[in-house]
């Protein structure tokens, strides 16, 4: 019985057709901040299990850094445009390129482009 159920969970799961470790890069090492990440569905609440929910832009946060001690991500979603903190372990590795879906890739020049950048003359003082 509990095969049986596993089984449907397993074929309910794969039609979502989520992204999982095969679509991703390893962290380990590597600076996160502006890449792609893959949440992990599990860290996800299963109403919420569909890739728009899983792709974020690493914005900043100490657990961007492979040597910090900190663990934040500071992240914007793919999907909705929301902002908010996630720790490096809630993210199952970074996208690769050839598995952005189009409609990500859109959102993801979008949210460059809205992005502040800083003037030269931003951290200077003048009377």
């Amino acid at each position: 019985m509990l095969d049986g159920f596993v089984n449907q969970f397993r074929k309910a799961q794969s039609e979502l057709q989520m992204f999982d470790s095969s679509h991703c890069d390893t962290m380990t090492g590597q600076d996160l901040t502006g890449q792609v990440l893959v949440m992990s569905p599990f860290t996800l609440k299963e109403s919420y299990w569909a890739q728009e929910n899983q792709l974020w832009l690493a914005t900043g946060g100490f657990g961007c850094s492979p040597t910090a001690a900190g663990r934040a991500v500071y992240a914007t979603c793919l999907g909705d445009g929301e902002h908010t903190r996630w720790d490096r372990s809630d993210f199952i590795g970074i996208l690769r390129e050839e598995h952005l879906p189009d409609w990500a890739r859109e959102s993801l020049e979008q949210i460059r482009q809205e992005a502040p950048t800083e003037s030269p003359n931003m951290n200077t003082q003048s009377m």
